[in-house]
C-alpha cells in the first residue's frame, strides 16, 4: 500500500472506533532495502499493511507497534547489525537480514476517544455533554427507552465506554441492561443509595449474575458535596477520570515469544507464520529461509 492509502485506511479506522498504530521509517543507511517515509497501518488484531523492509523487520514492527496498542507510549525503533544506536530513549534490536543496514521506524499508537453515552434528559446530562466533549469523549445521547439497545451497541467500537444513566425512575433498567451489554466500563447511576441498590436487586432478579454488575456505581460521581447540576456533573466526570487513570496503569502483559535458531531474532509465539516441528519440539522463524535453511541442516545430520 502507498503512503496515501495508509493515512485513507487510517481516517476510515477512525471513523469506525478503532485503534491502530502508524509505523514510519524515519532513517536508514544503506543497504536496508527500507526508504525513508515508507509507512505501514497494524491494527490491534495485528493485521499488517503496508512494507518497511525485508521479512527481518516487519515481526518486529509488530511486536513493538501491539506493546504501543496496549501501554499508548510511541516509540522509536532502531534495528542495526551491531544491536547499538546513539538515539537517546530509542528500543534497539538486532538487524538479522543479510543485506544487513539500519533502520529506524517511529511508532505512534492511535486510540480512539472514549464514548460517554448519557442516557435521559435532564439538566445533569446536559452539563455531562458539554463537560464531556471539552474532556476529549465522544459523546453520544439516548432520550428514548426504544433507541437505547442500538445507541449503545453502536457507540463503543473499540474505544472504552462509559455510560451514565439519568432517566429519573422512568427506564433506568432498561438504560442500564443496554450499557451493560454493550461492555460499558462504568455505568453510573443518578440516584439515591437506596435506589441504586433497589435497581441493582432488580436487575440480579433480570438473570443478571453479581460479576456482571461491577461496573455499576450508583450514586454516580465523587463525594465533593455536589448539588447544582454542573456541580453534579464535574462529580460524575472526575470519577471517570480517575478510573480511565487507574485503568491505564494496569501493567500490560506481553505475548510469548520464541528466538529464531537460525538467525536469532525474536518471533511472536502468537501469529508466527513459519514454524517446524522437528522430533517432538516446535521452532519458530521469522522467514520462510531461516526455516528452510534449519530443515535442509537438520536433515544433513540425519
Amino acid at each position: 500500500m502507498s503512503g496515501a492509502e495508509i493515512i485513507r485506511l487510517a481516517a476510515r479506522l477512525s471513523d469506525r472506533g478503532r485503534s491502530y498504530a502508524l509505523a514510519t521509517v524515519v532513517a536508514r543507511q544503506a543497504p536496508s532495502s527500507s526508504l525513508v517515509g515508507q509507512k505501514a497501518l497494524i491494527e490491534t488484531d495485528g493485521s499488517f499493511h503496508g512494507w518497511l523492509g525485508g521479512s527481518c523487520v516487519e515481526p518486529i514492527v509488530l511486536k513493538e507497534a501491539l506493546q504501543a496498542l496496549a501501554d499508548g507510549e510511541p516509540r522509536l525503533i532502531v534495528l542495526s547489525p551491531d544491536a547499538r544506536s546513539d538515539r537517546p530513549g530509542a528500543i534497539v534490536h538486532l538487524m538479522t537480514c543479510h543485506s544487513g543496514g539500519t533502520v529506524e521506524i517511529y511508532l505512534e499508537p492511535q486510540h480512539p476517544a472514549a464514548c460517554l453515552i448519557l442516557f435521559g434528559d435532564s439538566p445533569v446530562t446536559h452539563a455531562l455533554a458539554e463537560l464531556g466533549e471539552r474532556a476529549g469523549y465522544r459523546v453520544r445521547t439516548c432520550t428514548e427507552p426504544a433507541s437505547s439497545e442500538a445507541t449503545a451497541a453502536a457507540a463503543g467500537g473499540e474505544a472504552p465506554l462509559y455510560a451514565v444513566v439519568a432517566t429519573l425512575g422512568e427506564w433506568d433498567v432498561a438504560a442500564m441492561e443496554a450499557a451493560l451489554r454493550a461492555g460499558a466500563r462504568y455505568v453510573g447511576l443518578i440516584a439515591s443509595p437506596r435506589r441504586a441498590d433497589e435497581l441493582r436487586r432488580r436487575l440480579l432478579a433480570h438473570d443478571w449474575a453479581e460479576h456482571e454488575l461491577a461496573p455499576l456505581v450508583g450514586p454516580a460521581g465523587l463525594d465533593i458535596g455536589a448539588r447544582e447540576p454542573v456541580e453534579i456533573a464535574i462529580s460524575i466526570l472526575a470519577e471517570l477520570i480517575a478510573r480511565r487513570t487507574a485503568a491505564a496503569e494496569e501493567p500490560v502483559a506481553e505475548s510469548a515469544a520464541a528466538i529464531d535458531p537460525v538467525c536469532g531474532m525474536e518471533v511472536r509465539i502468537e501469529d508466527a507464520r513459519f514454524v517446524l516441528e522437528l522430533e517432538d519440539r516446535t521452532y519458530y522463524f521469522c522467514c520462510e529461509g531461516c526455516k528452510e535453511r534449519f530443515a535442509r541442516d537438520a536433515a544433513a545430520v540425519e
